[in-house]
Protein backbone atom coordinates (compact mmCIF):
# COMPACT_ATOMS: atom_id res chain seq x y z
CA UNK A 1 0.00 0.00 0.00
CA UNK A 2 1.35 3.42 -1.02
CA UNK A 3 1.86 5.70 1.95
CA UNK A 4 0.19 9.10 1.68
CA UNK A 5 2.49 11.93 2.70
CA UNK A 6 0.86 15.18 3.78
CA UNK A 7 3.03 18.24 3.33
CA UNK A 8 2.85 21.08 5.84
CA UNK A 9 0.85 24.08 4.52
CA UNK A 10 4.03 26.19 4.53
CA UNK A 11 6.33 23.47 3.13
CA UNK A 12 7.52 25.82 0.39
CA UNK A 13 8.69 28.38 2.98
CA UNK A 14 10.66 25.71 4.84
CA UNK A 15 12.34 24.73 1.58
CA UNK A 16 13.12 28.30 0.56
CA UNK A 17 14.45 29.09 4.04
CA UNK A 18 16.72 26.05 3.82
CA UNK A 19 18.00 27.30 0.45
CA UNK A 20 18.61 30.80 1.83
CA UNK A 21 20.51 29.50 4.87
CA UNK A 22 22.56 27.21 2.63
CA UNK A 23 23.55 30.02 0.28
CA UNK A 24 24.38 32.40 3.14
CA UNK A 25 26.57 29.80 4.80
CA UNK A 26 28.55 28.92 1.66
CA UNK A 27 28.38 31.97 -0.62
CA UNK A 28 27.97 34.97 1.67
CA UNK A 29 31.17 36.50 0.28
CA UNK A 30 29.85 36.30 -3.32
CA UNK A 31 26.55 38.11 -2.76
CA UNK A 32 26.26 41.72 -3.92
CA UNK A 33 24.62 44.54 -1.93
CA UNK A 34 21.14 44.01 -3.42
CA UNK A 35 21.22 40.29 -2.68
CA UNK A 36 22.49 40.85 0.84
CA UNK A 37 19.75 43.41 1.48
CA UNK A 38 17.08 41.06 0.09
CA UNK A 39 18.14 38.23 2.41
CA UNK A 40 18.37 40.53 5.42
CA UNK A 41 14.85 41.84 4.80
CA UNK A 42 13.48 38.36 4.15
CA UNK A 43 14.91 36.98 7.37
CA UNK A 44 13.36 39.90 9.28
CA UNK A 45 9.82 39.27 8.00
CA UNK A 46 7.01 37.69 9.97
CA UNK A 47 6.10 34.13 9.02
CA UNK A 48 3.04 34.96 6.87
CA UNK A 49 4.83 37.74 4.99
CA UNK A 50 7.63 35.30 4.20
CA UNK A 51 5.04 32.85 2.92
CA UNK A 52 3.49 35.47 0.65
CA UNK A 53 6.86 36.54 -0.74
CA UNK A 54 7.85 32.96 -1.58
CA UNK A 55 4.43 32.26 -3.08
CA UNK A 56 4.65 35.30 -5.36
CA UNK A 57 8.29 34.60 -6.24
CA UNK A 58 7.29 31.18 -7.57
CA UNK A 59 4.57 32.61 -9.82
CA UNK A 60 4.80 34.39 -13.13
CA UNK A 61 4.96 38.12 -12.54
CA UNK A 62 5.93 40.81 -12.12
CA UNK A 63 2.35 42.07 -11.63
CA UNK A 64 0.00 40.26 -9.23
CA UNK A 65 -3.67 41.11 -8.92
CA UNK A 66 -5.05 41.07 -5.40
CA UNK A 67 -8.28 39.38 -6.52
CA UNK A 68 -6.25 36.44 -7.84
CA UNK A 69 -4.41 35.79 -4.57
CA UNK A 70 -5.90 33.39 -2.03
CA UNK A 71 -3.77 31.19 0.22
CA UNK A 72 -5.33 29.31 3.14
CA UNK A 73 -2.10 29.41 5.14
CA UNK A 74 -1.97 33.24 4.91
CA UNK A 75 -5.16 34.31 6.75
CA UNK A 76 -4.52 38.07 6.57
CA UNK A 77 -2.99 38.49 3.14
CA UNK A 78 -3.47 42.27 3.01
CA UNK A 79 -1.54 42.72 6.26
CA UNK A 80 1.28 40.50 4.98
CA UNK A 81 1.40 42.37 1.68
CA UNK A 82 1.62 45.68 3.54
CA UNK A 83 4.59 44.40 5.53
CA UNK A 84 6.34 43.46 2.27
CA UNK A 85 5.62 46.92 0.87
CA UNK A 86 6.98 48.63 3.97
CA UNK A 87 10.22 46.64 3.76
CA UNK A 88 10.60 47.45 0.05
CA UNK A 89 10.18 43.85 -1.10
CA UNK A 90 6.83 44.52 -2.78
CA UNK A 91 5.60 47.64 -4.56
CA UNK A 92 2.29 49.26 -5.42
CA UNK A 93 1.50 51.95 -8.00
CA UNK A 94 4.61 51.23 -10.08
CA UNK A 95 4.38 52.31 -13.73
CA UNK A 96 4.04 49.16 -15.84
CA UNK A 97 4.20 48.64 -19.59
CA UNK A 98 1.27 47.67 -21.79
CA UNK A 99 2.68 44.12 -22.12
CA UNK A 100 2.88 43.71 -18.33
CA UNK A 101 -0.66 45.01 -17.96
CA UNK A 102 -2.00 42.71 -20.69
CA UNK A 103 -0.41 39.66 -19.06
CA UNK A 104 -2.45 40.37 -15.93
CA UNK A 105 -5.74 40.82 -17.80
CA UNK A 106 -7.95 38.43 -19.71
CA UNK A 107 -9.05 39.17 -23.26
CA UNK A 108 -12.59 40.18 -22.17
CA UNK A 109 -11.10 42.51 -19.55
CA UNK A 110 -8.92 44.16 -22.21
CA UNK A 111 -11.96 44.67 -24.43
CA UNK A 112 -13.88 46.19 -21.51
CA UNK A 113 -11.02 48.44 -20.44
CA UNK A 114 -10.18 49.69 -23.94
CA UNK A 115 -13.59 49.49 -25.56
CA UNK A 116 -13.03 52.46 -27.87
CA UNK A 117 -9.60 51.68 -29.42
CA UNK A 118 -10.52 47.98 -29.64
CA UNK A 119 -13.96 48.48 -31.14
CA UNK A 120 -14.77 45.83 -33.75
CA UNK A 121 -11.99 43.49 -32.63
CA UNK A 122 -14.02 41.22 -30.37
CA UNK A 123 -13.11 38.11 -32.38
CA UNK A 124 -9.39 38.98 -32.67
CA UNK A 125 -6.70 37.14 -30.74
CA UNK A 126 -5.30 38.77 -27.62
CA UNK A 127 -1.96 39.43 -29.37
CA UNK A 128 -3.79 41.41 -32.08
CA UNK A 129 -5.50 43.49 -29.43
CA UNK A 130 -2.15 44.36 -27.86
CA UNK A 131 -0.71 45.28 -31.27
CA UNK A 132 -3.68 47.59 -31.87
CA UNK A 133 -3.18 49.28 -28.50
CA UNK A 134 0.49 49.85 -29.33
CA UNK A 135 -0.60 52.04 -32.23
CA UNK A 136 -2.00 54.43 -29.64
CA UNK A 137 1.58 55.00 -28.32
CA UNK A 138 0.51 54.42 -24.73
CA UNK A 139 3.39 54.73 -22.27
CA UNK A 140 3.83 53.02 -18.86
CA UNK A 141 1.24 53.81 -16.20
CA UNK A 142 0.37 52.52 -12.75
CA UNK A 143 -2.11 49.66 -12.42
CA UNK A 144 -4.80 51.94 -11.02
CA UNK A 145 -4.30 54.46 -13.83
CA UNK A 146 -4.55 51.73 -16.46
CA UNK A 147 -7.65 50.12 -14.95
CA UNK A 148 -9.46 53.13 -13.49
CA UNK A 149 -9.87 51.12 -10.26
CA UNK A 150 -12.09 48.58 -12.05
CA UNK A 151 -10.17 45.45 -11.05
CA UNK A 152 -9.06 46.14 -7.50
CA UNK A 153 -5.49 46.42 -6.25
CA UNK A 154 -2.29 44.90 -7.70
CA UNK A 155 1.26 44.35 -6.45
CA UNK A 156 4.52 44.59 -8.33
CA UNK A 157 7.37 42.20 -7.52
CA UNK A 158 10.62 42.34 -9.42
CA UNK A 159 13.02 40.02 -7.61
CA UNK A 160 13.49 37.34 -10.27
CA UNK A 161 17.15 38.22 -10.86
CA UNK A 162 17.91 37.71 -7.15
CA UNK A 163 15.87 34.49 -6.99
CA UNK A 164 17.70 33.13 -10.07
CA UNK A 165 21.03 33.93 -8.42
CA UNK A 166 20.07 32.12 -5.22
CA UNK A 167 18.86 29.09 -7.18
CA UNK A 168 22.03 29.04 -9.28
CA UNK A 169 24.27 29.23 -6.21
CA UNK A 170 22.32 26.45 -4.51
CA UNK A 171 21.91 24.03 -7.41
CA UNK A 172 25.00 24.94 -9.43
CA UNK A 173 22.97 24.84 -12.66
CA UNK A 174 20.16 26.70 -14.41
CA UNK A 175 17.62 23.87 -14.76
CA UNK A 176 16.84 22.69 -11.21
CA UNK A 177 14.40 24.56 -8.99
CA UNK A 178 12.47 24.26 -5.73
CA UNK A 179 10.42 21.32 -7.02
CA UNK A 180 13.46 19.18 -6.13
CA UNK A 181 12.62 19.80 -2.46
CA UNK A 182 9.01 18.75 -2.98
CA UNK A 183 9.98 15.51 -4.73
CA UNK A 184 12.17 14.64 -1.76
CA UNK A 185 9.51 15.73 0.75
CA UNK A 186 7.04 13.40 -0.96
CA UNK A 187 9.52 10.53 -0.75
CA UNK A 188 9.75 10.23 -4.53
CA UNK A 189 13.51 10.79 -4.54
CA UNK A 190 16.30 10.13 -2.09
CA UNK A 191 19.84 11.33 -2.69
CA UNK A 192 23.30 10.12 -1.78
CA UNK A 193 25.07 11.72 1.18
CA UNK A 194 28.13 13.33 -0.38
CA UNK A 195 30.39 16.08 0.99
CA UNK A 196 29.64 19.70 0.14
CA UNK A 197 31.73 22.36 1.84
CA UNK A 198 33.45 25.67 1.17
CA UNK A 199 36.35 23.87 -0.50
CA UNK A 200 34.01 22.26 -3.04
CA UNK A 201 32.13 25.35 -4.18
CA UNK A 202 31.11 25.45 -7.84
CA UNK A 203 31.72 29.22 -8.04
CA UNK A 204 34.94 30.48 -6.47
CA UNK A 205 34.28 34.20 -6.91
CA UNK A 206 31.68 36.70 -8.08
CA UNK A 207 33.28 37.00 -11.50
CA UNK A 208 32.62 33.32 -12.21
CA UNK A 209 29.03 33.65 -11.07
CA UNK A 210 28.43 36.73 -13.24
CA UNK A 211 30.01 35.05 -16.26
CA UNK A 212 27.79 31.99 -15.84
CA UNK A 213 24.69 34.16 -15.66
CA UNK A 214 25.87 36.16 -18.65
CA UNK A 215 26.18 32.94 -20.67
CA UNK A 216 22.63 31.97 -19.66
CA UNK A 217 21.31 35.36 -20.77
CA UNK A 218 23.16 35.15 -24.10
CA UNK A 219 21.71 31.69 -24.72
CA UNK A 220 18.22 33.05 -24.05
CA UNK A 221 18.87 35.93 -26.47
CA UNK A 222 19.96 33.42 -29.11
CA UNK A 223 16.76 31.42 -28.68
CA UNK A 224 14.71 34.59 -29.24
CA UNK A 225 16.62 35.96 -32.25
CA UNK A 226 19.08 34.10 -34.49
CA UNK A 227 19.41 36.74 -37.21
CA UNK A 228 22.93 37.52 -38.41
CA UNK A 229 22.84 40.91 -36.68
CA UNK A 230 21.80 39.30 -33.38
CA UNK A 231 24.43 36.57 -33.71
CA UNK A 232 27.21 39.09 -34.29
CA UNK A 233 25.98 41.15 -31.34
CA UNK A 234 25.95 38.10 -29.05
CA UNK A 235 29.46 37.21 -30.21
CA UNK A 236 30.77 40.59 -29.06
CA UNK A 237 29.23 39.98 -25.60
CA UNK A 238 30.83 36.59 -24.98
CA UNK A 239 32.82 36.54 -21.73
CA UNK A 240 36.51 35.70 -21.84
CA UNK A 241 37.68 32.11 -21.56
CA UNK A 242 37.89 30.78 -18.02
CA UNK A 243 39.96 28.35 -15.99
CA UNK A 244 36.70 27.13 -14.44
CA UNK A 245 35.90 23.95 -16.39
CA UNK A 246 32.15 24.30 -15.86
CA UNK A 247 32.20 27.86 -17.22
CA UNK A 248 34.43 26.91 -20.12
CA UNK A 249 32.13 24.05 -21.16
CA UNK A 250 29.05 26.27 -21.06
CA UNK A 251 30.88 28.92 -23.08
CA UNK A 252 32.01 26.32 -25.62
CA UNK A 253 28.45 24.99 -26.02
CA UNK A 254 27.16 28.49 -26.68
CA UNK A 255 30.01 29.22 -29.09
CA UNK A 256 29.22 26.04 -31.03
CA UNK A 257 25.56 27.05 -31.23
CA UNK A 258 26.35 30.57 -32.46
CA UNK A 259 28.93 29.30 -34.93
CA UNK A 260 26.52 26.76 -36.39
CA UNK A 261 23.84 29.41 -36.90
CA UNK A 262 26.41 31.66 -38.61
CA UNK A 263 27.55 28.75 -40.77
CA UNK A 264 23.97 28.12 -41.86
CA UNK A 265 23.65 31.81 -42.70
CA UNK A 266 26.74 31.64 -44.94
CA UNK A 267 29.03 33.56 -42.56
CA UNK A 268 31.74 30.89 -42.84
CA UNK A 269 34.75 32.98 -41.80
CA UNK A 270 33.16 34.17 -38.55
CA UNK A 271 31.81 30.69 -37.89
CA UNK A 272 35.27 29.18 -38.28
CA UNK A 273 36.79 31.74 -35.94
CA UNK A 274 34.22 30.83 -33.31
CA UNK A 275 34.65 27.07 -33.75
CA UNK A 276 38.37 27.58 -33.09
CA UNK A 277 37.46 28.92 -29.63
CA UNK A 278 35.59 25.73 -28.69
CA UNK A 279 37.10 22.54 -27.33
CA UNK A 280 33.81 20.63 -27.49
CA UNK A 281 32.36 18.56 -30.29
CA UNK A 282 31.33 19.16 -33.00
CA UNK A 283 33.68 22.16 -33.34
CA UNK A 284 36.55 20.27 -35.02
CA UNK A 285 34.20 18.43 -37.37
CA UNK A 286 32.58 21.71 -38.45
CA UNK A 287 36.00 23.32 -38.96
CA UNK A 288 36.99 20.45 -41.25
CA UNK A 289 33.81 20.85 -43.26
CA UNK A 290 34.35 24.59 -43.62
CA UNK A 291 37.96 24.10 -44.71
CA UNK A 292 36.73 21.59 -47.27
CA UNK A 293 34.19 24.10 -48.60
CA UNK A 294 37.04 26.61 -48.95
CA UNK A 295 38.97 23.89 -50.83
CA UNK A 296 41.76 24.05 -48.28
CA UNK A 297 42.00 20.25 -48.34
CA UNK A 298 45.48 20.06 -46.81
CA UNK A 299 44.49 21.97 -43.69
CA UNK A 300 41.30 19.94 -43.45
CA UNK A 301 43.28 16.69 -43.73
CA UNK A 302 45.71 17.70 -40.97
CA UNK A 303 42.85 18.56 -38.63
CA UNK A 304 41.01 15.36 -39.53
CA UNK A 305 44.02 13.24 -38.60
CA UNK A 306 44.36 15.07 -35.30
CA UNK A 307 40.74 14.24 -34.62
CA UNK A 308 41.14 10.54 -35.49
CA UNK A 309 44.28 10.20 -33.36
CA UNK A 310 42.72 11.93 -30.34
CA UNK A 311 38.92 11.90 -30.59
CA UNK A 312 36.98 13.67 -27.86
CA UNK A 313 34.02 11.36 -28.13
CA UNK A 314 32.60 8.43 -30.09
CA UNK A 315 30.32 10.47 -32.31
CA UNK A 316 33.18 12.69 -33.43
CA UNK A 317 35.28 9.63 -34.32
CA UNK A 318 32.44 8.00 -36.25
CA UNK A 319 31.88 11.11 -38.36
CA UNK A 320 35.63 11.47 -38.95
CA UNK A 321 35.84 7.96 -40.41
CA UNK A 322 32.98 8.82 -42.75
CA UNK A 323 34.70 12.02 -43.91
CA UNK A 324 38.19 10.56 -44.33
CA UNK A 325 37.74 8.59 -47.61
CA UNK A 326 36.13 11.56 -49.36
CA UNK A 327 38.80 14.01 -48.25
CA UNK A 328 41.61 11.58 -49.05
CA UNK A 329 40.26 11.16 -52.58
CA UNK A 330 40.34 14.93 -53.12
CA UNK A 331 44.00 14.97 -52.05
CA UNK A 332 44.90 11.88 -54.04
CA UNK A 333 45.86 10.04 -50.86
CA UNK A 334 45.12 6.39 -50.24
CA UNK A 335 43.18 5.86 -47.06
CA UNK A 336 42.40 2.37 -45.76
CA UNK A 337 38.67 1.98 -45.42
CA UNK A 338 37.58 0.84 -42.01
CA UNK A 339 36.46 -2.76 -42.20
CA UNK A 340 32.87 -3.25 -41.17
CA UNK A 341 32.25 -5.53 -38.24
CA UNK A 342 30.10 -8.60 -38.76
CA UNK A 343 26.70 -7.92 -37.24
CA UNK A 344 24.60 -11.03 -36.75
CA UNK A 345 21.03 -10.77 -37.97
CA UNK A 346 17.86 -12.77 -37.72
CA UNK A 347 14.61 -12.23 -39.58
CA UNK A 348 11.30 -13.10 -37.99
CA UNK A 349 7.78 -13.15 -39.36
CA UNK A 350 5.41 -12.62 -36.42
CA UNK A 351 1.73 -11.85 -35.97
CA UNK A 352 0.89 -8.48 -34.43
CA UNK A 353 -0.42 -8.75 -30.86
CA UNK A 354 -2.66 -6.59 -28.69
CA UNK A 355 -2.93 -6.13 -24.93
CA UNK A 356 -6.00 -6.67 -22.76
CA UNK A 357 -7.29 -3.22 -23.77
CA UNK A 358 -6.99 -4.00 -27.46
CA UNK A 359 -3.97 -1.73 -27.93
CA UNK A 360 -1.25 -2.96 -30.30
CA UNK A 361 1.89 -4.14 -28.55
CA UNK A 362 5.20 -2.60 -29.50
CA UNK A 363 7.30 -4.71 -31.84
CA UNK A 364 9.95 -5.14 -29.12
CA UNK A 365 7.38 -6.72 -26.79
CA UNK A 366 6.08 -9.01 -29.53
CA UNK A 367 9.61 -10.30 -30.12
CA UNK A 368 10.27 -10.61 -26.40
CA UNK A 369 7.17 -12.73 -25.91
CA UNK A 370 8.16 -14.98 -28.81
CA UNK A 371 11.60 -15.64 -27.27
CA UNK A 372 10.83 -15.72 -23.56
CA UNK A 373 10.78 -19.05 -21.76
CA UNK A 374 11.37 -20.45 -18.28
CA UNK A 375 14.83 -21.73 -19.20
CA UNK A 376 15.75 -18.67 -21.29
CA UNK A 377 14.05 -15.56 -19.88
CA UNK A 378 14.02 -12.55 -22.18
CA UNK A 379 13.83 -9.04 -20.71
CA UNK A 380 13.19 -5.63 -22.26
CA UNK A 381 16.24 -3.79 -20.95
CA UNK A 382 17.53 -1.27 -23.50
CA UNK A 383 19.81 1.10 -21.52
CA UNK A 384 18.52 0.18 -18.06
CA UNK A 385 20.38 -3.07 -17.40
CA UNK A 386 23.93 -2.28 -18.53
CA UNK A 387 23.53 1.28 -17.28
CA UNK A 388 22.38 0.00 -13.91
CA UNK A 389 25.32 -2.42 -13.60
CA UNK A 390 27.67 0.41 -14.55
CA UNK A 391 26.14 2.81 -12.01
CA UNK A 392 26.36 0.28 -9.17
CA UNK A 393 29.95 -0.64 -10.07
CA UNK A 394 31.01 3.03 -10.33
CA UNK A 395 29.05 4.16 -7.26
CA UNK A 396 31.90 4.90 -4.77
CA UNK A 397 33.84 6.97 -7.32
CA UNK A 398 30.78 8.56 -8.85
CA UNK A 399 29.83 10.10 -5.50
CA UNK A 400 33.32 10.79 -4.23
CA UNK A 401 33.86 14.33 -2.92
CA UNK A 402 35.67 16.08 -5.77
CA UNK A 403 36.10 19.83 -6.06
CA UNK A 404 33.18 21.29 -7.99
CA UNK A 405 31.37 17.95 -8.37
CA UNK A 406 28.53 18.57 -5.92
CA UNK A 407 26.74 21.85 -5.39
CA UNK A 408 23.55 20.79 -3.62
CA UNK A 409 21.94 17.81 -1.86
CA UNK A 410 19.76 16.93 -4.89
CA UNK A 411 22.17 15.43 -7.39
CA UNK A 412 21.90 12.01 -9.03
CA UNK A 413 25.36 12.47 -10.55
CA UNK A 414 28.39 14.73 -10.14
CA UNK A 415 28.48 17.95 -12.12
CA UNK A 416 31.64 16.84 -13.93
CA UNK A 417 30.22 13.53 -15.13
CA UNK A 418 30.57 14.49 -18.81
CA UNK A 419 33.81 16.42 -18.48
CA UNK A 420 37.07 15.19 -19.94
CA UNK A 421 38.73 15.09 -16.52
CA UNK A 422 36.05 12.94 -14.88
CA UNK A 423 38.33 9.87 -14.81
CA UNK A 424 41.63 11.65 -14.11
CA UNK A 425 40.05 13.33 -11.09
CA UNK A 426 39.14 9.90 -9.70
CA UNK A 427 42.17 7.60 -9.54
CA UNK A 428 40.03 5.17 -7.55
CA UNK A 429 38.41 4.12 -10.84
CA UNK A 430 41.57 2.10 -11.52
CA UNK A 431 40.83 0.08 -8.39
CA UNK A 432 37.33 -0.59 -9.67
CA UNK A 433 38.80 -1.72 -12.98
CA UNK A 434 41.08 -4.11 -11.15
CA UNK A 435 38.10 -5.40 -9.18
CA UNK A 436 36.56 -6.72 -12.40
CA UNK A 437 39.58 -9.02 -12.70
CA UNK A 438 38.79 -10.70 -9.37
CA UNK A 439 35.90 -12.75 -8.04
CA UNK A 440 34.79 -9.81 -5.85
CA UNK A 441 33.13 -7.60 -8.46
CA UNK A 442 29.77 -9.35 -8.17
CA UNK A 443 29.68 -8.89 -4.40
CA UNK A 444 30.70 -5.24 -4.90
CA UNK A 445 27.79 -4.58 -7.28
CA UNK A 446 25.26 -6.48 -5.16
CA UNK A 447 26.47 -4.66 -2.03
CA UNK A 448 25.68 -1.30 -3.59
CA UNK A 449 22.30 -2.53 -4.79
CA UNK A 450 21.45 -3.61 -1.23
CA UNK A 451 22.85 -0.60 0.64
CA UNK A 452 21.88 2.14 -1.87
CA UNK A 453 18.49 0.85 -3.02
CA UNK A 454 16.21 3.73 -3.94
CA UNK A 455 18.91 6.42 -3.84
CA UNK A 456 18.97 8.49 -7.03
CA UNK A 457 21.74 7.53 -9.43
CA UNK A 458 21.91 8.84 -12.99
CA UNK A 459 22.41 5.32 -14.36
CA UNK A 460 20.24 3.19 -12.08
CA UNK A 461 16.54 2.70 -12.75
CA UNK A 462 15.41 1.16 -9.48
CA UNK A 463 11.97 0.35 -10.89
CA UNK A 464 13.60 -1.92 -13.46
CA UNK A 465 16.64 -3.28 -11.66
CA UNK A 466 15.23 -5.90 -9.31
CA UNK A 467 17.45 -8.20 -7.27
CA UNK A 468 16.37 -11.11 -9.48
CA UNK A 469 17.39 -9.39 -12.73
CA UNK A 470 20.63 -8.16 -11.18
CA UNK A 471 21.71 -11.62 -10.00
CA UNK A 472 20.66 -13.18 -13.31
CA UNK A 473 22.76 -10.66 -15.22
CA UNK A 474 25.81 -11.20 -13.02
CA UNK A 475 25.42 -14.95 -13.42
CA UNK A 476 25.23 -14.83 -17.22
CA UNK A 477 27.37 -11.84 -18.30
CA UNK A 478 31.10 -12.58 -17.84
CA UNK A 479 33.45 -10.05 -16.25
CA UNK A 480 35.43 -9.72 -19.49
CA UNK A 481 32.34 -8.44 -21.28
CA UNK A 482 31.47 -6.02 -18.47
CA UNK A 483 35.05 -4.76 -18.51
CA UNK A 484 34.93 -4.03 -22.24
CA UNK A 485 31.52 -2.35 -22.00
CA UNK A 486 32.43 -0.26 -18.95
CA UNK A 487 35.63 0.95 -20.65
CA UNK A 488 33.68 2.23 -23.63
CA UNK A 489 31.21 3.93 -21.31
CA UNK A 490 34.03 5.64 -19.43
CA UNK A 491 35.57 6.89 -22.67
CA UNK A 492 32.45 8.86 -23.58
CA UNK A 493 29.73 8.61 -20.95
CA UNK A 494 27.45 11.19 -22.53
CA UNK A 495 27.20 9.57 -25.96
CA UNK A 496 27.66 5.94 -24.94
CA UNK A 497 25.11 5.77 -22.11
CA UNK A 498 22.43 5.06 -24.73
CA UNK A 499 22.17 2.88 -27.81
CA UNK A 500 22.11 -0.53 -26.12
CA UNK A 501 19.96 -3.26 -27.72
CA UNK A 502 16.30 -3.47 -26.74
CA UNK A 503 16.27 -7.00 -25.35
CA UNK A 504 18.57 -9.27 -23.42
CA UNK A 505 17.97 -13.01 -23.23
CA UNK A 506 19.62 -15.04 -20.49
CA UNK A 507 20.63 -18.69 -20.63
CA UNK A 508 21.31 -19.49 -16.95
CA UNK A 509 22.22 -23.13 -17.47
CA UNK A 510 24.94 -22.17 -19.95
CA UNK A 511 25.81 -18.99 -18.03
CA UNK A 512 25.50 -17.02 -21.24
CA UNK A 513 23.27 -14.42 -22.83
CA UNK A 514 22.59 -12.46 -26.00
CA UNK A 515 21.46 -8.89 -26.65
CA UNK A 516 18.91 -8.24 -29.37
CA UNK A 517 18.17 -4.98 -31.16
CA UNK A 518 14.64 -5.16 -32.60
CA UNK A 519 13.70 -3.38 -35.80
CA UNK A 520 10.18 -3.34 -37.11
CA UNK A 521 9.11 -2.64 -40.69
CA UNK A 522 10.70 0.57 -41.97
CA UNK A 523 12.89 1.01 -38.88
CA UNK A 524 16.66 1.40 -39.16
CA UNK A 525 19.75 1.26 -36.98
CA UNK A 526 20.60 4.61 -35.35
CA UNK A 527 24.18 5.90 -35.18
CA UNK A 528 24.64 5.25 -31.45
CA UNK A 529 23.20 1.75 -31.87
CA UNK A 530 25.51 1.05 -34.80
CA UNK A 531 28.53 2.09 -32.76
CA UNK A 532 27.60 -0.31 -29.95
CA UNK A 533 26.87 -3.18 -32.33
CA UNK A 534 30.21 -2.64 -34.03
CA UNK A 535 31.96 -2.61 -30.65
CA UNK A 536 30.17 -5.74 -29.49
CA UNK A 537 31.21 -7.58 -32.64
CA UNK A 538 34.87 -6.60 -32.30
CA UNK A 539 34.91 -7.75 -28.66
CA UNK A 540 33.00 -11.01 -29.19
CA UNK A 541 30.07 -9.80 -27.10
CA UNK A 542 26.87 -11.59 -28.22
CA UNK A 543 24.56 -9.10 -29.90
CA UNK A 544 22.37 -9.25 -32.97
CA UNK A 545 19.70 -7.37 -34.88
CA UNK A 546 16.26 -8.90 -35.25
CA UNK A 547 14.29 -7.63 -38.23
CA UNK A 548 10.55 -8.23 -37.93
CA UNK A 549 7.97 -8.54 -40.66
CA UNK A 550 4.29 -8.87 -39.75
CA UNK A 551 2.49 -11.99 -40.89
Amino acid sequence: MIQTINLAPDYYLNNFSFLVAWVQERYQDLLNDDEQAFLQRFNGLEHDAQCLLVRLSSRKGPLFRRDKLDYAEIPNLDFSAQQLIETGLLQRDVPVSLETLANALTKPELLTLFCTPLAGLKQARKEILIQQLHTQCIGPQSWQSWTNNQFGDAYYLDNQAIIRTLLLLFFGNAYQDLTEFVLQDLGLFRYENYPIDHQHRVFKNREELDQYQQLIQLREQLELDSSIEALVQITTQLPATSTNEKLQRRRAKLVNHIAYELERAGEHLLAQQLYEQSHLSPARERRIRLLEKQEDFSAAWILLNELIEKPRDEQELQIAHRMAPRLAKKLGISFPKKTSAIIHEQHLVLPPLVDEKGMALRVEEVVRLSLDSDIAPCVYAENALIGGLFGLWLWPEMFRGIEGAFANPFQAAPLDLYQENFITNRPGINELRALLGTDQYQAHIIHHWETKSGIANHFVNWTFLSKEILELALQCIPATHLTAIFERLLFDIKNNRSGFPDLIQFFPEQKSYRMIEVKGPGDRIQDNQARWLDYFSRHDIPAEVCYVRWS
